[in-house]
């Protein structure tokens, strides 16, 4: 059988797993020379630096906005006005297995900052990333 290769979308090209939109004031590390590299979005140089950063700005979601749910980072994440947030919220909860009103653990023990990422992955580009990868990442940075 011919298969032919499927190519990749903007959140892989770009080795940004969450789609995050660049902004001048955030300088993350590990993105590409060239930004915004395209529609506003971050470019990195590989996807565990945008698995960083998507691990940095979910942290900061939940210690310096005060949203503590699932529910209440995808409503600021993927707004109503951008996104159909409550399709978004129940794929998320679903595939996370984290009920869209419990309260995400970021603490070090914790593995829900793990499975919320890779469910969201998923969700904004179709990257699957195991939560196991996604501990490696913040332990390997420090996060």
């Amino acid at each position: 059988m011919n298969r032919q290769k499927r190519n990749p979308n903007l959140g892989e090209r770009l080795h940004n797993p969450l789609n995050i939109r660049y902004a001048t004031q955030n300088r993350w590390k590990g993105l590409h020379a060239r930004q915004p590299e395209v529609k506003g979005f971050c470019h990195f140089i590989d996807d565990d630096h945008g698995l960083r950063a998507a691990i940095v700005l979910l942290k900061n979601y939940v210690m310096h906005h005060g949203l503590a749910t699932l529910e209440q980072i995808i409503y600021r994440w993927a707004p109503p006005t951008e996104n159909d947030t409550e399709i978004y919220i129940a794929c998320v909860a679903g595939r996370s297995g984290i009920g869209r009103s419990r309260r995400i653990d970021i603490s070090a023990g914790s593995m829900d900052l793990c499975y919320l990422v890779s469910a969201m992955a998923r969700q904004e580009t179709g990257m699957r990333f195991v939560p196991a990868h996604v501990e490696m990442v913040r332990q390997r940075f420090g996060i």
